[in-house]
């Protein structure tokens, strides 16, 4: 995609300017002479931010390592020149390409207008400079679109100088910079960076003493080696991503700062895909000296294949967005048919963000990661189950045999590759600095990479209340530890063995650290560095322990390695290494094709010294599931040591073997993590058998282990509520663990998981007076249950406040609730609340007196109404008692004259509301009279209030006038409630100012609206605006916006068409709970808006304006269903063809990209 200019001058018609040698016309893009020349030369000054001149004082430079500038459609010779230097020299760009070239550091210069040249030989001087450059930096763009100046003479050494003094024309000041958005594609020439060829590499890279490593593949037999595998033969699967980062076949449409694009299409999958570059080979050693002597291409083509991994019958494949399967029952890698698609629908908004990181668990599921820049919404084609959303970081997994798909962890960095420990732990790396990476636990709700609005969504819960953090570590880490493995290899030092072993790409070294229990998790701290290199493309991104005893590593090999550089075309896609780290004394295993091994051969593997055949072993024996080992197995099970007994306990899983009885003898067992992987185990199926429930019961009341404590809560939260509940309060009645990193959250997020849906049932547990005594209770949970209840806002949840307040049994355990209900309303106003609520949280409040009709109370209100000097908070609560309690023509008149006071602006719109409680004619008048002069934002508010009482209603229509109320702010709705009021004078005046009512605001049709929104790509970041102004006040997106309509975050905001029609026709499909309904009550009035809330006592209706309105059910005389959507039409108009493409841009954005 190219920026052009619609300027269609032909010839030079703007005035000369001489500057001593060269004689430069003004002109505009696209440049062109009609003059006979050989030659053109176009010049503009620009003025560049600090960042892009000055050294960021890192070995990366960021900021000034990604400058480029972006030019196309130059089919002849040409030469840019910067500040007198020559930057670029082309053959040329072909017509329709683009191409990217880098800006050397050292040349820009800031405090000056620097001098930016291009020379366009004779073949491309008829077109001159057609499509306007643009100067690009990491997060932002300046698209040199505007003024230029040119001249067919040769200029002098001064023309190509920097300016100090602002030139008088064709000068872009720093200012203009803005955050990017403009699509990117492939460069037809990518920028490479340096190159070192395989062998000299070697020479560059130093290992500690005792240590060796090997050159195993180079290119160009492999290339982009994302991720790696091995088989049961032990032969090495390796995917390269050659197609990174822009998936073949596609067309960007839009993106943001951060490279989250937008496609045109989602890419079908193989075999009709759109065919790219990526492949999946095998490399094989059958002599066993350590060397991968034979390999093949399995699979070419492919387009985002970024992992791949044999077992349960075929070869597994992430081919973003999808999981593919490739059965192949002989193992003779060729596949039996098309692959089956098990999985689709995950992100690919950024290439470097996308689903990843395949790895068998040793459970038999198949876990994969996402990465923090994309947001999936996952289904499994041929099943009815609806997506599953997801935004940013998490873990997810798949089984093989049962297809289901299940989130396991959520948040983390910016996960690309997971790894398993010796034990069954899962851990990643992580893309920040402080620490080595990410131990995640199952149900675990973990910090999106970094609490930053404008790039990561809310946590997909929001009463969440604080998220699990990463591995601390007791010394600094500088960023960052992309993945990390256990070392668990023979073929290294005894010294290195259980350590964890990370790679980071942006310093060119492995991280060798220890790890020590922290509670239920674990820290770190740094013990050197076995491989570093002084080569600046080793770029180490994926390790494991291998079949061979050693540690596999792969190498991206790129000078550039930051994603957006890789967008910009600073990549070399043609090059990468595989390497092996091994001890220097240490022997390499030779003994590694276990599938030709029996089954009872296998169980002896269980106990192998090499990570690699345990693990392996486990799967095979599950895959082969032959009874006539059990017996073997349950034997295995009694060891006191974690090897074999795990290996034996999930074989037995795998194969299906184990029993209630041996579950619940294992929950004896001496090694934690046994118990731990029992209980797991056992209650993956949503509910556990009665007994053994029982049983784990029991334990959770007496363990020790705090990894056995976290992992009861983890699977209390897969089970239903009554089980669920009981496992977390017998963990929450403890004493210990307040300071654990990990439990106390995991015990609050099980009981948030039934707040919703089993209210009741929550708040039975905490009748027993057992929780209210443990410190545990009322540090982590009481305070967030209250707050929990009190943020849901609804009568049933402030109900259930006055429920906990009720069942507290001490001023400590009322202190307790009453912090977290004051967090609840930090920074907001408390709304109106139960009597019961009330009357639970000490002397009964002014409000709730007011609505009681205490004459007391009820002239203090009255004083407070008109009491300037008082705060807006205290005022705010008696306009809303007013609003309930129906008071004198004192009241109504004081509420009146806050109505439309410009003193107290805040206070307006509520006044306005409260007197929907009186009918004076008076009321009417005034209102229309103020409505010309009050703020827009109070316009809903005053026509909701005029539009529900006859009387009001006529005063309104005869109101209805250019210079009064305009005809334009009655809406399809309001005009629709006007006549149900069923009265002649109402509906002929209805009919006189509007005449014709379906005609109002008259929709864009759907093929114009797409056909302006095909032409060219907006800027999500000028269309957050108009999303303020026209959709914000009702709709939410991420952190942004209203509720008095759908959130939008999770709503399928891809799908135009569906989008369109939502906008187009709001009254087409109705979101269920958004149905606008109408209620007629017996003091006359007509309101509508829909149940935002209801009990049997009242209900509660949200109108147009966002105002609640509270109706006593004995006042409702009908309550229908209008059959119409709160969205008005109209939403588009007015709105120009760029302003759409901008609003439909941010529309569709898969994450926030501004705070």
């Amino acid at each position: 995609m190219v920026v052009r200019s619609f300027f269609v001058a032909c010839c030079i018609l703007f005035a000369i300017v001489d500057v001593r040698g060269a004689q430069w016309a003004r002109t505009k893009i696209p440049t062109r002479t009609t003059e006979i020349s050989k030659q053109l030369w176009a010049r503009c000054f620009l003025q560049v931010p600090d960042r892009l001149v000055t050294s960021a004082g890192d070995e990366r430079d960021l900021w000034r390592s990604s400058t480029v500038i972006a030019m196309a459609d130059l089919p002849g010779k040409f030469e840019v020149f910067l500040n007198g230097k020559i930057i670029i020299k082309s053959d040329g760009i072909p017509l329709g390409e683009e191409q990217r070239f880098k800006i050397p550091k050292d040349v820009l210069v800031k405090n000056k207008f620097n001098a930016l040249v291009i020379h366009i030989d004779s073949k491309g001087i008829a077109r001159g400079l057609a499509s306007a450059p643009v100067l690009i930096d990491y997060f932002n763009e300046l698209v040199l679109d505007q003024e230029w100046e040119v001249t067919t003479t040769q200029p002098d050494a001064a023309d190509f100088e920097a300016k100090v003094e602002k030139p008088e024309f064709a000068a872009y000041l720093g200012s203009q910079f803005k955050l990017s958005s403009r699509p990117l594609a492939r460069t037809i020439n990518p920028i490479r960076g340096r190159q070192i060829p395989p062998g000299k590499d070697l020479l560059l890279l130093e290992t500690d003493d005792d240590l060796a490593v090997e050159g195993l593949l180079s290119e160009p037999e492999i290339a982009q080696p994302t991720h790696f595998s091995f088989d049961a033969r032990g032969r090495l699967w390796v995917a390269q991503y050659r197609q990174y980062p822009y998936p073949a076949g596609l067309e960007m449409t839009g993106r943001d700062q951060y490279y989250r694009s937008k496609y045109n299409r989602i890419p079908p999958a193989p075999p009709h895909h759109d065919r790219g570059v990526d492949i999946i080979s095998v490399h094989e050693d059958r002599d066993g000296d350590g060397t991968y002597e034979t390999g093949k291409n399995v699979f070419e083509g492919l387009n985002m294949a970024n992992s791949v991994v044999r077992g349960w019958g075929g070869i597994w494949v992430m081919h973003t967005p999808y999981l593919l399967f490739y059965q192949d029952k002989n193992g003779d890698d060729i596949p039996d048919e098309d692959p089956e698609i098990r999985l689709a629908g995950f992100g690919l908004e950024d290439t470097h963000s996308v689903a990843n990181g395949l790895t068998w668990g040793p459970d038999g599921w198949l876990y994969g990661g996402q990465g923090s820049t994309t947001t999936s919404r996952v289904t499994r084609p041929g099943f009815n189950d609806p997506p599953i959303y997801n935004e940013g970081p998490l873990v997810w997994r798949y089984h093989p045999s049962s297809k289901k798909f299940e989130v396991f962890a959520d948040g983390g960095g910016n996960i690309f590759g997971l790894s398993f420990d010796a034990e069954g732990r899962l851990f990643s790396g992580h893309n920040g600095s402080e620490t080595r990476g990410v131990h995640f636990v199952q149900n675990g709700q973990y910090l999106k990479q970094g609490k930053n609005p404008g790039k990561f969504g809310p946590p997909p819960n929001p009463f969440a209340f604080g998220e699990l953090s990463m591995m601390a570590s007791t010394n600094p880490v500088p960023r960052f530890s992309h993945l990390g493995i256990f070392v668990d290899a023979p073929a290294l030092p005894a010294r290195l063995q259980g350590t964890l072993l990370s790679v980071d790409p942006l310093h060119h070294y492995l991280i060798t650290s220890s790890r020590s229990v922290l509670g239920s998790t674990f820290k770190t701290s740094d013990m050197g560095f076995p491989l570093r290199s002084k080569d600046l493309t080793f770029r180490p991104v994926y390790l494991a322990n291998a079949p061979c005893g050693g540690v596999i590593i792969s190498d991206f090999r790129e000078q550039y390695i930051a994603h957006g550089q890789n967008y910009q075309g600073q990549i070399d896609p043609d090059s990468g290494r595989i390497y092996r780290l091994r001890g220097k004394k240490e022997s390499l295993i030779r003994d590694r094709n276990l599938e030709v091994k029996t089954s009872k051969e296998l169980v002896r593997f269980l106990n192998h010294d090499n990570l690699w055949h345990r693990q392996t072993a486990v799967r095979l024996l599950g895959e082969r599931a032959d009874p006539t080992i059990v017996p073997q197995l349950k034997n295995l099970l009694n060891q006191k040591s974690p090897h074999p007994a795990l290996e034996a306990l999930w074989t037995l899983h795998q194969m299906g073997e184990l029993e209630p009885k041996i579950s619940i003898q294992l929950l004896a067992h001496p090694v934690p993590m046994v118990r731990a992987w029992i209980i797991r185990l056992s209650g993956d199926d949503g509910k556990l058998e009665p007994e053994l429930f029982n049983q784990i019961l029991r334990l959770a009341s007496r363990e020790t282990n705090a990894e056995v404590q976290c992992q009861i809560l983890s699977t209390a939260g897969c089970l239903e509520y009554a089980q669920g509940l009981a496992l977390a309060k017998e963990i929450i009645e403890r004493p210990d663990h307040l300071q654990d990193p990990f439990i106390p959250l995991m015990a609050w997020h099980v009981v948030e998981t039934y707040c919703k849906d089993q209210a009741e049932a929550v708040l039975e547990v905490f009748t027993d007076p057992k929780p209210w005594a443990s410190p545990f209770f009322l540090n982590h949970i009481a305070p967030r249950l209250m707050r929990r209840f009190a943020e849901a806002g609804t009568r049933g949840d402030f109900l259930c406040c006055a429920r906990l307040l009720e069942l507290a049994p001490d001023l400590a355990a009322r202190a307790a609730l009453m912090g977290g209900f004051e967090k609840a309303f930090e920074g907001r106003t408390i709304p109106a609340l139960p009597d019961e609520l009330n009357s639970r949280l000490g002397r009964p409040s002014l409000s709730m007196r007011i609505r009681r009709g205490e004459v007391q109370a009820l002239e203090e209100g009255t004083k407070l109404l008109s009491n300037s000097q008082a705060t807006s908070a205290d005022r705010l609560v008696v306009i809303r008692a007013f609003g309930t309690y129906q008071g004198n023509a004192e009241v109504w008149k004081k509420l009146l004259a806050l109505a439309i006071s410009v003193d107290a602006p805040s206070l307006n719109r509520d006044a306005i509301v409260a007197l929907q409680n009186y009918d004076d004619k008076e009321i009417g008048e005034t209102l229309v009279s103020f409505y010309a002069k009050s703020s827009p934002e109070f316009h809903s508010a005053i026509l909701n209030l005029l539009s529900s009482r006859p009387v009001w209603a006529l005063t309104l229509l005869q109101a209805v006038g250019p210079n009064d109320i305009p005809p334009d702010d009655f809406d399809r709705d309001l005009l629709a409630r006007l006549v149900l009021h069923d009265n002649s004078k109402i509906n002929d005046l209805v009919h006189e100012k509007f005449p014709d009512v379906e005609e109002k605001n008259p929709s864009l049709r759907l093929d114009a609206l797409e056909k302006i929104l095909s032409v060219q790509p907006g800027d999500p970041y000028a269309g957050e605006s108009i999303f303020m102004v026209r959709c914000a006040s009702c709709h939410k997106l991420f952190f942004k916006g209203g509720a008095i309509g759908p959130d939008l975050t999770r709503y399928q905001r891809d799908d135009l068409s569906t989008m369109l029609v939502s906008i187009l026709e709001p009254d087409a499909e109705i979101r269920e709970g958004y149905e606008n309904v109408i209620v007629t009550t017996n003091d006359k009035r007509l309101l509508s808006g829909f149940l935002s809330d209801e009990d049997t006592n009242s209900i509660v209706l949200r109108g147009f304006d966002g105002a609640d309105i509270t109706i006593p059910r004995k006042k409702i005389i009908s309550l229908k269903p209008a059959g119409r959507s709160l969205m008005p039409p109209g939403l588009l108009n007015g709105l120009d063809d760029a302003a759409l493409r901008n609003l439909f841009a941010y529309l569709r954005i898969s994450q926030p990209i501004t705070k």
